[in-house]
């Protein structure tokens, strides 16, 4: 009895020897593939869409320029650094050569650029030189969002609209983004923004998310997240240039009525503002929900718009717009109280109008809030005046920027297709 007691005993220790052994071998072989900030599936995407290309990763802000600041006190310029240097890791592990505007906390704002410019636009148009001459395939531009309200979050990527890859690499990335990190309704937005504007590669910037906003601050934090965010960008990328790497037989495509196909581009309607009534005012305020970036038009009856010349006409609209929304409104207003406008000109269909640098500070450096701040002043002034541009200025000074996305040189033209298409118009009272 006793020997075949130790005849069993041993066939279960040698099966669970066994066992343990097997169990050592899975662990290691999914530990050695699934190492923190190792692409899991990198094989199946990478060889021969990905090595060889060049990238140009983009760490926003720096140096005497924080960015957004966060209510711990956390900045923008850190939070954008870091992303990148662990996006250029990724890159690099397979064969991607990066080039990095930057590597520590500085700026470009002393490097010579003609004209008398600020440092802010010398530190912008120095990063789109370097993106111009490095013969790069694309550009990824890091930073942080921020708005005056911590209602939103969400990591947002926007393209220049007049570049359709960039489009489709926004696009990618916004997918990844979402897929990878949760919930995030938010889509790839287009925005006027001077890296964006002015470099001759496919660009994007990513916005990783909202300081503004007191969770997402706290993640912003977090090295674990950042690393995160990090391979997202990563594997939107990938899927991009995987994408870019098909014959074009395999993209989308649609008959052409010859018995042919040709690739197709979505076609946008021409927008246009509302008719107004007379003594009808029409104010952009942004809209509260956590989606998209953009405005709900306000109505308000105002008696002092009769009768009275454009520029007139404009001082009160801009007065109404300073007031924020009406009483009890749900939206948000897009640009401080008081009395920030300190010129003002209206000449035919063009207006310019000057405003302090002290903006600047509401904005915070924080893309959408800037996005949002410019086009809720140019909207609101095209609708109510009919105009077809304006330009700001910014303590008299042509070719400013208040948060450092946009380089107010140029005359902006309003951009309809901001505010809700078909969507009712709030009704407002004024104070």
């Amino acid at each position: 009895m006793i020997k075949k007691k130790f005849f069993w005993l041993n066939i279960v220790w040698r099966w669970e020897y066994i066992f343990a052994i097997f169990f050592l071998f899975v662990c290691g072989f999914l530990g050695g593939v699934t190492r923190r900030g190792e692409p899991v599936d990198a094989p199946a995407l990478l060889p021969s869409a990905i090595a060889g290309k060049t990238i140009i990763i983009d760490a926003g802000h720096g140096g005497f320029d924080p960015g957004a600041v966060g209510r711990s006190g956390l900045e923008e310029k850190a939070v954008t650094l870091d992303i990148a240097k662990r996006l250029k890791r990724y890159f690099s592990r397979v064969g991607v050569y990066v080039i990095m505007t930057r590597e520590k906390d500085q700026d470009y704002s002393t490097m010579h650029e003609e004209g008398a410019l600020t440092k802010k636009r010398r530190d912008l148009l120095y990063r789109v030189r370097m993106a111009n001459e490095s013969k790069a395939d694309l550009l990824l531009s890091i930073h942080v969002n921020s708005f005056p309200q911590s209602i939103w979050s969400g990591a947002q990527c926007f393209y220049d609209s007049k570049t359709p890859e960039s489009k489709r690499l926004a696009e990618a990335i916004q997918n990844s983004l979402v897929t990878r990190l949760g919930p995030n309704r938010r889509k790839a937005q287009s925005a006027d923004y001077l890296l964006l504007k002015a470099t001759k590669i496919p660009s994007v910037t990513v916005e990783v998310g909202f300081i503004s906003n007191p969770r997402e601050e706290e993640l912003l934090a977090d090295a674990e997240y950042r690393e995160k965010l990090a391979e997202s960008i990563f594997y939107g990328t990938a899927a991009y240039l995987t994408q870019e790497a098909r014959p074009a037989a395999a993209m989308a495509t649609k008959p052409n009525g010859d018995g042919g196909e040709t690739l197709t581009a979505k076609v946008y309607p021409e927008l246009t503002f509302p008719t107004l009534e007379p003594g009808t005012a029409c104010l952009y305020f942004a809209n509260p929900n956590n989606e998209d970036l953009g405005f709900t038009p306000e109505l308000r009856t105002l008696s002092e718009l009769a009768g009275t010349s454009k520029l007139k006409k404009a001082q009160v609209i801009l007065e109404e717009l300073a007031k924020g929304p009406g009483e009890g409104s749900a939206l948000l207003p897009c640009l401080p109280g008081g009395d920030w406008v300190q010129g003002l000109q209206v000449e035919g269909t063009r207006a310019v109008i000057d405003v302090p640098s002290e903006l600047g500070a509401f904005i915070n450096g924080g893309g959408a809030s800037e996005l949002l701040a410019i086009y809720s002043l140019v909207n609101t002034l095209a609708v109510n005046l009919n105009l077809k541009e304006v330009t700001i200025l910014v303590d008299g000074v042509k070719n400013a920027t208040l948060g450092g996305h946009f380089l107010l040189g140029d005359a902006i033209k309003p951009r309809p297709e901001l505010g809700p298409v078909g969507a009712e118009t709030v009704v407002g009272t004024g104070y």
